[in-house]
């Protein structure tokens, strides 16, 4: 008698069916994708500067995904969360100083009519040099960044093990308030006070916030519980981050720059640093 091979072929399909993706499940593998990509990002050695700029933004998305799933953790594995963070922050910030110096010279280049064309050459090139060294040092430390790598490779092992199907549209929704929450409380004691700080802790639960919304936009489509999609508060949000970015970033230029002798010992250099702080809170204070 002859087999049926299509009776066969359904059988073999039902009984190993694909598990269907749910939200858990896609964030789970979206900050597996995240490690993957800081690995990426700190064994690129022909943009090592770009590179660093993305190891530090997957951190930055890595532990956003993460803080969705905090809510469903029990006590051992908050315990356990807990020394995931502080190896992720730890990790960032060993690439802070490197990505600062990048920004600063960047941000010299982008400086409007605070510079001549002249000053404005002068003051990126005494910060690109400074930049340069601090990579050179950093590597001379730390041969390709393989600490580094061997650190988040050991990091996306232990994300791996987190009970991520427990993350569902309730758990969600719980991890988005208490984001809220924070970015509220930070903006109130930054309009209270304008330090550098407080401005700085706005602008990174803003981003929190604003990166946690498109990673639940993307695993939990409308209409299944996920917390309703505000394109406008995503713009908003977006907006405000940009804002904040803007006058950080002339803060940490004229920071940095003070500290280069060239520049600290150059009065028309530290007259530039001067008139682009005030530019730069012009317009942050005028909403540009």
């Amino acid at each position: 008698m002859q087999r049926d091979k299509h009776r066969t072929d359904r059988k073999h399909r039902n009984a190993d069916p694909v598990a269907p993706a749910t939200p858990g499940t896609m964030l789970a593998a979206a900050a597996d994708g995240e490690c993957r990509r800081i690995a990426r990002a700190l064994a690129d050695t022909r943009h090592r500067h770009h590179g660093i700029h993305r190891a530090r933004k997957a951190i930055r998305q890595l532990r956003a995904l993460l803080g969705l799933l905090a809510p469903a953790l029990d006590a051992t594995d908050r315990a356990r969360m807990r020394r995931i963070d502080v190896r992720l922050k730890r990790l960032c910030r060993s690439l802070s100083p490197l990505r600062d110096a990048h920004v600063a010279a960047l941000t010299a280049s982008t400086l409007g009519d605070a510079a001549s064309p002249a000053e404005r050459r002068t003051l990126e090139a005494a910060l690109v040099a400074h930049r340069d060294a601090a990579a050179e040092e950093a590597l001379q430390r730390d041969p390709g960044f393989h600490s580094r790598r061997q650190a988040i490779a050991a990091i996306r092992d232990e994300i791996g093990k987190l009970p991520w199907t427990a993350l569902d549209a309730r758990v969600a929704k719980r991890a988005i308030r208490r984001s809220r929450h924070r970015v509220e409380r930070a903006e109130r004691k930054a309009h209270r006070t304008s330090t550098s700080p407080l401005l700085h802790r706005w602008r990174r639960r803003l981003r929190r916030l604003r990166l946690q919304l498109e990673a639940l936009e993307a695993a939990m489509p409308a209409g299944t519980g996920a917390p309703p999609v505000d394109r406008a508060g995503h713009h908003a949000l977006k907006r405000q981050t940009d804002r904040l970015g803007r006058l950080q970033d002339v803060q940490l230029m004229c920071r940095l720059a003070r500290r280069i002798g060239p520049v600290r010992d150059d009065p028309r250099l530290r007259a530039v640093l001067a008139a682009a702080m005030r530019e730069a809170r012009a317009g942050f204070a005028a909403g540009q």
